[in-house]
Parts: structure tokens; C-alpha cells; sequence
């Protein structure tokens, strides 16, 4: 006999093609998966949470600022999520029987209050020392980068990108954040600033850029383009627009 044109190893290599090819598709299927899905760029995108925290309550109701929880957005590139003990600062058990106010909450509702299975669950993730696994609402794409701190003090509202969390039972996107829309921001920076240091003559002082009722009702009237460019003249403010802004 002759000898073969094709060596025999080469019978394998539809197999091989097989489950290579099973794997790009794989890839390919997790990578849509992860950057074109509701998870990071939907508008109206809400995940359930392990714990059913009501920001509409919390940041709304009993009117926490949203740096109690959020403690490092002013000085720092991300508005951390707060560990458990943040949360057991008022839900003891005991003090936050003090904390609640009886105008709010009747007796029935105070021992409801302490034996909530949400906040059983932050005592068991306090107790054990296991962090709660929070899912992440808002996020930009891993290329792109977003400092809290420099909008903060720019006198950026949480609110200009997040909305009235204040009014949310469940934490949704409210914006799609895209680069399109951060660059409206960045071209017309007045439409979104604030006069965080009270500097405006004809302000009333400081606003606190978690008061988000009076940011909106601020960026919504007639007078904020004004205000807006007055305040941008005042800390020389000119957003960049290269791309190295913010993909770095």
C-alpha cells in the first residue's frame, strides 16, 4: 500500500474544530450576554435585590443623605456600596426602637419593623461577617471611566444621573449614560450645576447636591442656563471632549 496522503492525527480535527467552534460561540453568546443586556445600559432597568431596601423610605421618607450610606462619593472615583454595618449604625434591635419615629410607625409596626426578614438578613450578614451580595444597577462599560468626586464638586447633582432615588422603592437606571449623553453634559455643563459653594449673588447659599428635590426644581426652571454659565465662569469649568477624558 501506499502511503497516505493525510496523516492520521488530522481525523481529529473536526472534533477539534467542533468544540472550538463551540467555544467562540460561547464567548461570543457571554459577551452579548454581559455588555448587551438590561444589566448595563436599559433605562428602566431594576434588578431584585437580596435585601428590599426602599430608598423611597430611607433617602425620601426619613430624609438620610445619601453620603451617610455613600460615604466616599465626594472624595473618591466610586459611590461605594456600604458594608453591613452601615446599616446596623440604626438597626440594632434595640436602638433603632428610639430611632423610629412614633408618628411614622405605630407599636404593631415597630415589632414588624425589628423582625423584617430584610433586616433579619442584614443581622445574620452583620453577625456572620458574610457581605450581602448587591446587585449593580448603574454601570459604564469597563473601558470607560467616571469619577464621582470631580462632578461633585463641579456641582453635578446625583440627581443629574441617577434621578429622584428618593422616590424609588426599587433603585432603576434612570438615564442610559452612554457616551452621547455624558457629552450633552460635557458641551453644555450649565444645564446641569449647581451652586454647591454658594457663590452666585443672587443665590440663597450652598446647595446640597443630595437634596435632590431642590436640584430639580433648580435645573428645571428658566433662570439655570444663567446660573449655569455664571457658575462655570466662576470655577473656570471647560469640560473635556477628547476621547483620553475618559478612556484611560
Amino acid at each position: 500500500m501506499g502511503t497516505a496522503i493525510f496523516p492520521k492525527w488530522m481525523n481529529s480535527l473536526p472534533v477539534v474544530g467542533g468544540v472550538l467552534g463551540m467555544g467562540a460561540t460561547a464567548f461570543l453568546v457571554a459577551g452579548v450576554t454581559y455588555y448587551f443586556t438590561p444589566e448595563f445600559w436599559r433605562v428602566g432597568y431594576e434588578p431584585i435585590q437580596p435585601v428590599d431596601y426602599s430608598h423611597q423610605l430611607h433617602a425620601g421618607t426619613l430624609g438620610i443623605d445619601c453620603r451617610y450610606c455613600h460615604t466616599h462619593v465626594e472624595e473618591s472615583f466610586h459611590a461605594n456600596v456600604p458594608d453591613t454595618g452601615t446599616c446596623m449604625n440604626c438597626h440594632t434591635g434595640v436602638g433603632e426602637q428610639s430611632f423610629l419615629n412614633a408618628s411614622l410607625w405605630n407599636g404593631t409596626n415597630k415589632v414588624g419593623h425589628r423582625d423584617n426578614p430584610n433586616l433579619i438578613t442584614v443581622r445574620e450578614s452583620y453577625a456572620s461577617g458574610t457581605p450581602i451580595q448587591w446587585k449593580r444597577v448603574h454601570k459604564v462599560p469597563d473601558y470607560a471611566h467616571f469619577n464621582h468626586s470631580v462632578h461633585l464638586h463641579a456641582g453635578v447633582s446625583c440627581y443629574s444621573c441617577h434621578g429622584r432615588i428618593d422616590q424609588m422603592a426599587v433603585v432603576r437606571v434612570e438615564h442610559g449614560m452612554g457616551m452621547a449623553w455624558c457629552l450633552r453634559c460635557h458641551r453644555n455643563p450649565e444645564n446641569n450645576l449647581v451652586d454647591v459653594d454658594g457663590v452666585l449673588a443672587e443665590g440663597e447659599g450652598p446647595v446640597r447636591v443630595t437634596d435632590l428635590a431642590t436640584v430639580q426644581s433648580l435645573v428645571s426652571d428658566s433662570d439655570q442656563q444663567k446660573r449655569g454659565l455664571e457658575l462655570a465662569a466662576h470655577k473656570g469649568l471647560q469640560p473635556p471632549q477628547n476621547c483620553g477624558a475618559c478612556h484611560y
